[in-house]
């Protein structure tokens, strides 16, 4: 059995570290790899004298300070450093130009030091392509068997939903006054969230409250799936977990897509918009045309099974530990 260490930020049960590694153990131990995990933040000398016993010390995103990494990294026998998001920047206000240099840093040091980087998206593959030629693009991912669409009541109901955390609750407040109207012209239409916090809006929703494993539930209940982001940095490079989430489930996005999000969406499976009167007439377009909505919906799955298979990814990520050159497909970036 293959040992390997993860070191995570934050909390182990976050979007981010899910989706990038914790889905795939119960996989990866079927095929030999054993997992041990560890905060960024309970890092000591005891276990930079254990880090020989690890195969491979896989970095999820976490930016630790320059010294520690050094012996991170001198005292480790592999480095797989995996990011997702933006995070040499941040969203909305930049980082100052001191803290920002020293971010911008640590993850230099942990790109240009691993013998393998993996990122979500092109767009992410391209920042680290600037320090090293050993990038691979690995999709996020859901499991297509438990991520997949219901059948839904036959009815003229129409059920409009968005999916967040709370620190994105601003991203569909803004949404107020757009589905505040089509809620008053269409009465058959129904709005509803899912999020660890109640957002603020002025007309009557369904809120339902973060439970961890019950998402795919919701997504399931829903016609239309929103997508707002935030026009910044940050959201050029994010893989939006929830795009996936809805496609998967059969659910047409309504949203701004922009950078790495153009990798998910496209005109085959979603509704592109950019102004707030786009906002209201792409939903607007899709209910009063259901055949649209249903052809959509079925290009949704299908791509989602297609492009963001756990099933694949997971080959992907074996393939990685074992040390080995995953099969995917990389037009811009060269694979280690």
């Amino acid at each position: 059995m293959m040992k390997a260490l993860v070191i995570y930020s934050g909390d182990i049960g976050k979007a981010s570290t899910k989706y990038r590694i914790t889905q795939y153990t119960s996989y990866l131990r079927q095929h030999g790899v054993e997992f041990d995990f560890v905060p960024r933040k309970k890092i000591g000398w005891k276990l930079l004298k254990q880090l020989p016993e690890y195969a491979v010390v896989h970095n999820q995103r976490s930016l630790i300070n320059l010294l520690l990494s050094r012996r991170i990294v001198a005292k480790s026998k592999r480095v797989i450093f995996d990011f997702d998001d933006a995070i040499y920047t941040r969203p909305g206000e930049p980082y100052s130009w001191l803290i920002g240099r020293r971010v911008r840093n640590r993850l230099r040091y942990w790109i240009e030091n691993a013998k393998v980087v993996t990122t979500a998206n092109h767009i992410l593959a391209d920042y680290a392509l600037q320090f090293t030629s050993a990038v691979v693009v690995i999709p996020n991912a859901v499991d297509v068997e438990v991520w997949k669409p219901k059948p839904r009541p036959h009815n003229d109901q129409l059920v409009i939903g968005w999916v967040g955390a709370p620190v994105n609750i601003p991203n569909i407040e803004r949404l107020d006054a757009v589905l505040k109207a089509l809620q008053r012209k269409y009465a058959f239409v129904k709005i509803a969230v899912y999020s660890g916090k109640r957002p603020d809006l002025s007309f009557p929703f369904n809120y339902h409250p973060f439970q961890s494993g019950r998402e795919q539930e919701f997504v399931q209940s829903i016609d239309i799936g929103l997508l707002p982001l935030a026009e910044d940095e940050f959201s050029t490079g994010k893989s939006p977990i929830k795009a996936i989430q809805y496609l998967a489930c059969g659910v047409p996005v309504v949203g701004n897509f922009t950078g790495a999000t153009l990798e998910i969406l496209n005109e085959h499976n979603s509704v592109a918009v950019q102004s707030v009167d786009d906002w209201f007439n792409a939903i607007e377009f899709l209910i009063n045309d259901r055949d649209r909505l249903k052809a959509l919906a079925q290009a949704a799955r299908e791509f989602a099974v297609k492009n963001h298979n756990l099933q694949d990814t997971a080959k992907q990520r074996l393939a990685l530990f074992l040390g080995s050159t995953p099969d995917v497909a990389l037009p811009e970036a060269k694979v280690a």
